[in-house]
């Protein structure tokens, strides 16, 4: 069966709650979509016999009927998703459920667009090879980039340490390389939307992600929408931080590191290191996180989200380290009694970025409200 493409509004609003809440029966369905039973009953209908959702039978042992609630439809579509460093490039593969069932990590090269394309091309071969997966299944690519946009999001303005992707128009250079459309997001807004579909965000519809990259940058969810601003760089908060002068990024981590003695080249260097043992990390924690905890407390003063979630491509552990220390004395406390936000470190950790990636084409045709 092909994969649908023209859903309607409703049929994403139903669609969207489904895969947040499901196995779900359809009379809680109503009020979580403010559309009524009747036209909850036909959409869930419809969408089952397009084949996007299907009946989990539960039987409670009394008697009557078994209860049929209702959960996406894992096989009805898959999606792939690319992240890469300035080492290696992560191809994952996820379901219409979200689950990630393949992961792959290959080696950068030089970090063209080309090469990076052509790695994904090859990995999302093999996915598709050992789970015996028509292309025609696969929703599409996304891509996670490493920068803001330019030209109406085709050409990008990267970090500095990825120069080969300042391209003219960098979604058809993608393209040329790959069997499957190619969608494109930054990385913080990719990962943003990984949290949304499957991580914190799945219970939550508004909040700014921090991401902490090689840059510094940041996504926005509002009433459980991305919101791309009119360029596509919403949330664009490493303006806060001048570049010539240390800032809470992931580059500056490096740098400090080195400095200190510590080898570390990218986000996998740091994965074994801990604040505990590691006085010069537990500085640059310290300083990074008042310098974040500044920066957010206006973001969220001016949002008014119901979270701040800390998340991009640094360990698990380190991101629970900033969300802590973000979280405390000087954090939206004017002294006013003011409600603040919650800080919570991202429930995905560094897998955000590539399951966000992936979770791209998923949101565009079958989400995201037209």
């Amino acid at each position: 069966m092909p994969i649908p493409h023209d859903l309607s509004p409703s049929e994403r609003r139903v669609l969207d709650v489904i895969w947040r809440h499901g196995p779900i029966a359809r009379v809680d369905i109503s009020p979580l979509t403010e559309l009524s039973t009747m036209s909850v009953t036909r959409i869930t209908r419809e969408l089952t016999d397009r084949g996007l959702l299907v009946e989990e039978v539960l039987r409670t042992g009394l008697r009557g009927q078994p209860s049929r609630p209702l959960m996406v439809r894992p096989d009805a579509a898959y999606s792939a998703g690319v992240y890469f460093t300035t080492k290696d490039v992560q191809v994952g593969m996820i379901d219409l459920s979200g689950a990630l069932l393949e992961r792959e990590t290959l080696d950068l090269g030089t970090g063209t667009p080309a090469e990076v394309a052509a790695a994904a091309e090859t990995a999302i071969a093999g996915f598709c090879q050992r789970r015996g997966l028509a292309r025609s299944l696969l929703a599409g690519v996304g891509f996670a980039l490493p920068g803001d946009f330019i030209d109406d999001r085709k050409q990008l303005n990267p970090h500095p340490r990825f120069p080969l992707f300042h391209g003219a128009d960098l979604q058809a250079e993608l393209q040329a390389h790959l069997g499957n459309e190619v969608f494109v997001e930054n990385d913080a807004a990719s990962a943003a939307l990984g949290e949304r579909l499957l991580g914190v965000g799945q219970s939550i519809d508004n909040y700014f992600f921090a991401h902490i990259g090689h840059g510094i940058g940041g996504g926005l969810i509002l009433g459980g929408r991305l919101h791309r601003g009119v360029h596509g760089n919403a949330g664009l908060i490493g303006v806060q931080f001048p570049n010539d002068e240390p800032r809470p990024s992931g580059q500056d981590l490096f740098d400090h590191l080195r400095r200190s003695g510590f080898a570390a080249e990218d986000f996998t260097d740091l994965q074994d290191l801990l604040p505990q043992t590691c006085p010069p990390l537990k500085a640059w924690l310290n300083r990074a996180a008042s310098q974040l905890q500044r920066g957010l407390s206006v973001t969220a003063r001016i949002l008014d989200p119901e979270a701040v979630v800390i998340g991009g491509r640094m360990p698990h552990h380190l991101l629970q380290e900033l969300a802590a220390r973000i979280d405390g004395p000087g954090f939206c406390d004017e002294g006013v009694g003011l409600p603040r936000p919650r800080v919570l470190a991202s429930a995905l950790g560094p897998l955000a970025g590539v399951i966000g990636a992936a979770a791209q084409p998923l949101y565009v045709r079958f989400l995201e409200k037209a």
